[in-house]
């Protein structure tokens, strides 16, 4: 069963983007995440406290610039929310920084 509030966190076109990202590139600070989605650092910044709250994505070491670096961790959820996020995976425009829309 999953917690209350999940599939309303999970299917969110931002934070879809924001998750496949993660899976397709590993981890990434909230500014390479806010280039490579076209989104801006403080929607990034947001949408990773509310993921992590759901333990969607976890905080790593920081990177070289102070600035922590975030990994997905979806394998402990249900199928549904991994289905969702490879369902919902963009063109590798996200993975070269392109804004996908």
């Amino acid at each position: 069963m999953s917690p209350p509030g999940l599939e309303q966190i999970v299917k969110h076109d931002g934070r879809l983007n924001l998750l496949s990202c993660l899976v397709a590139n590993g981890s990434l600070s909230p500014t390479q995440l806010a280039m490579r989605i076209g989104e801006s650092v403080q929607a990034v910044c947001y949408w990773l406290r509310l993921l992590d709250r759901f333990d969607l994505v976890e905080e790593g070491e920081a990177a070289s610039r102070g600035e922590a670096v975030y990994s997905a961790t979806l394998e402990e959820h249900p199928d549904w929310v991994r289905e969702a996020v490879r369902q919902h995976r963009p063109s590798s425009s996200l993975s070269a920084g392109g804004r996908s829309k």
